[in-house]
């Protein structure tokens, strides 16, 4: 079955539900009074019941978001997303049954259990929302601190970078004059990382020409220090057409350098494999490597970062998928570009 198909499927439990309530409503039509019900079953029983719905409304409330929003409202998956519609028609359901409980299936009541039934789903989405909207703001606020924490460093570093401009420079000239054609690539290839990180880093979006070409300088200067071996197998695809499109800084950085830190042995075949598409307005960035990181559990640091900058930075304009086992470890992300 296709998405298409799911996602029909799914408009079924609220329309199944509504329907349920039109037959009961047709049924109650001539209801007797409900102040022979109250009076019948009691007022202390009435108002305990009234108490027992308001902390059952907290609790699906909480339940609500930890288990069911963040897990499925920000999920890409459109097969996943459908289910959000069952779901709520199901809490909506068990909301009204219970007060239907309460109040004894008694045909009065049902007009107004119906209508606490929907104000009680709109209180657990409303709370579902504001939660998500201050962890929003809390995650947004520790990034903050912690790229000015970074900045600090940064600037700790940077001893006269023009100095270390000049002398890299330097050791170019005098690479190139030695007839040194490789060494001299390698110390123009670091400058480039070295001006990278100083002066584009810390810009909020820069062209996607100048991200790729960073990457590149890096995975060069990364091969030249492996040796030549027949265990290891490096595939680097790159289908990045001319473009004015323009990207968060040092984003896909950490995936390449997790790739290079854990998918590599000296003594056991590995590989890493990267490919990086532009499609129309979308990038496709996928990387595969072996896995000799086994028995770490989560994800690294970098990983966590590439994840809260995605969701603060590019909300939901992006898709982002990990996969490993013990052998493999793969990433697959596709960033809209066009917004």
């Amino acid at each position: 079955m296709n998405q298409k198909n799911i996602k029909k499927l799914s408009f079924l439990a609220p329309i199944g539900l509504a329907l349920y309530w039109l037959i009961l409503l047709k049924a109650s039509a001539m209801p007797e009074s409900k102040e022979g019900f109250i009076l019948q079953s009691g007022y202390i029983k009435y108002l305990l019941g009234w108490i027992g719905i308001s902390l059952l409304v907290v609790g699906l409330a909480y339940i609500h978001y930890k288990w069911v929003f963040l897990k499925i409202v920000y999920h890409h998956n459109p097969a996943v997303q459908a289910l959000w519609f069952p779901w709520v028609s199901m809490l909506l359901w068990l909301i009204f049954e219970l007060l239907q409980f309460r109040t004894g299936h008694f045909e009065g009541y049902i007009d107004e259990n119906i209508l606490i039934s929907l104000l009680g789903l709109v209180l657990i989405l409303m709370v579902a929302y504001l939660c998500d909207y201050i962890r929003t703001k809390q995650l947004q606020t520790q990034l903050l601190q912690s790229k000015s924490e970074a900045d600090l460093h940064a600037l700790k570093a940077q001893i006269n970078p023009h100095f270390l401009f000049n002398v890299l420079n330097t050791v170019y000239n005098q690479a190139s004059l030695e007839e040194s054609p490789n060494t001299a690539d390698m110390i123009l290839k670091i400058s480039d990382l070295l001006r990278f990180s100083i002066e584009e880093a810390p810009k909020n979006k820069i062209p996607l020409a100048k991200e790729i070409s960073f990457l590149q300088n890096y995975i060069d200067l990364q091969k030249a220090r492996l040796p030549q071996s027949p265990m290891i197998e490096l595939d680097f695809q790159w289908e990045i057409s001319p473009n004015n499109f323009v990207v968060s800084p040092m984003l896909l950085m950490p995936l390449v350098e997790n790739a290079f830190r854990y998918g590599l042995s000296l003594s056991h075949l590995c590989y890493i494999r990267l490919s990086a598409i532009l499609e129309q307005q979308t990038l496709k960035f996928s990387i595969e490597n072996s896995n000799f990181a086994v028995g770490r559990e989560g994800l690294g640091t970098g990983l966590k970062q590439v994840q809260e900058r995605l969701k603060l930075e590019y909300n939901n304009q992006n898709e982002f998928h990990i996969q490993k086992n013990d052998k493999t470890f793969s990433v697959q992300l596709k960033l809209n570009l066009g917004n």
